[in-house]
C-alpha cells in the first residue's frame, strides 16, 4: 500500500514521458464528461500524412500541398496560444490504474510558473506524499514511510517510469501541450468536426487535435522519433473559464511505458490563478534521507 501512494503521486510526473503516440487503448476508469469512444476513434481515424517535400508536384498534389500551408497559417496562432499566469492552485479527485494496483485519491497542486511545482497527495483526508519540484531537482517527502528522496531532476528516472523534465510536467498539471515544437502538418479531420496539427521537435512527434467549434485541444498524442519508447495520448474536457482563463478541468492520460500501462483520470474541482501562494515543504528530523539505485531497464 505504501509503494502504491508513492507510485501513485509520481504517475503525475511519469506523465510527462519521454514519449508518446499512443497506440491501443489502456483499460480503466475514464473521466465521466469525455465520451469513453472519443479517444479511440480519434487515434484509429485521424491520419496525417506526411508533407511533401516539394512544391513542383503535379495537379491536384501540389493543390493539396499549399491548402495544407495555408491551414498551418491559419492554425498557427490557435497552437502557439498558451494560458497567461503567474501562479496556478488546483484541487483534483484522481483515479489512477498502474500495472499493480488501481485507488482513488486528491491532489493539491500549487505552481510559480517556470520556478517551482508543488504537489500534495491525500487519501481519506490523511497526507501521504508531498513533492516539490524545481527545473533542476526533485524533492518526494512520503509520509507514510518516514522518507524524503532528493535528486537532480535529470536523475529522477531512478525512481519514475521514466525521464521527465519540468515544463512538461508543469503543462500537464496546467492542461496545455505536453511539448513545443514546429508544426509540420496539418489536416481536417473526416469526423467529429476536428482540426489536427502535427507537431516536431529533435525528439518528438506530437499530434494535437483542437474542437472546431471553439478551438480548445481536445486530444494530445506524443511518441518518441526512436522506435520502441514510451506512447501517450492525452484527452481534455470540461472546459472553464477562470479569472478570464478557458481551462480543462476534466482529463484522461493513459501511457505505456513497455510492459506497463497506466492510466489517470484527473478531475479538478477548484482552480484558481495568480493567487499569492506558499509551497511548505519541512523536512521533520525523524525522516529517513533515501538514495535510490537505478531500476533496471532505465
Amino acid at each position: 500500500m505504501n509503494r502504491y501512494f508513492l507510485c501513485a503521486g509520481m504517475v503525475f510526473i511519469s506523465m510527462c514521458l519521454s514519449s508518446c503516440s499512443f497506440h491501443r487503448r489502456v483499460a480503466g476508469k475514464k473521466a465521466r464528461s469525455i465520451d469513453s469512444n472519443t479517444v479511440q476513434t480519434l487515434a484509429d481515424t485521424i491520419h496525417i500524412a506526411a508533407a511533401p517535400t516539394r512544391d513542383t508536384l503535379p495537379g491536384p498534389a501540389n493543390d493539396s500541398l499549399i491548402a495544407e500551408r495555408k491551414l498551418i497559417a491559419e492554425l498557427t496562432p490557435i497552437w502557439t496560444r498558451r494560458i497567461d499566469y503567474k501562479t496556478f492552485s488546483g484541487k483534483a479527485r484522481i483515479h489512477f490504474s498502474g500495472p499493480d494496483d488501481s485507488k482513488e485519491f486528491t491532489a493539491h497542486f500549487r505552481i510559480r510558473k517556470d520556478s517551482v511545482i508543488w504537489v500534495n497527495v491525500t487519501f481519506a483526508g490523511i497526507p501521504v506524499a508531498r513533492m516539490f519540484i524545481t527545473r533542476d531537482s526533485f524533492f518526494l517527502l512520503n509520509s507514510t514511510q518516514k522518507e524524503v528522496t532528493m535528486l537532480p531532476l535529470s536523475q529522477a528516472a531512478k525512481i519514475l517510469p521514466t525521464k521527465v523534465d519540468f515544463s512538461s510536467l508543469q503543462s500537464l498539471v496546467t492542461g496545455e501541450p505536453l511539448r513545443e515544437g514546429n508544426i509540420t502538418g496539418a489536416t481536417v479531420a473526416t469526423l467529429g468536426g476536428a482540426w489536427t496539427l502535427q507537431i516536431e521537435d529533435t525528439a518528438y512527434v506530437q499530434r494535437i487535435t483542437y474542437n472546431r467549434a471553439d478551438s480548445t485541444m481536445r486530444t494530445g498524442q506524443m511518441r518518441t522519433r526512436k522506435p520502441g519508447g514510451p506512447q501517450a495520448i492525452t484527452a481534455y474536457g470540461d472546459y472553464e473559464t477562470v479569472n478570464n482563463r478557458k481551462i480543462s478541468t476534466s482529463r484522461t492520460l493513459n501511457i505505456q511505458n513497455g510492459a506497463d500501462v497506466y492510466s489517470l483520470d484527473m478531475n479538478f474541482t477548484k482552480v484558481d490563478f495568480d493567487e499569492q501562494l506558499d509551497y511548505p515543504f519541512n523536512i521533520p528530523k525523524s525522516y529517513t534521507v533515501k538514495v535510490p539505485e537505478a531500476s533496471p531497464g532505465k
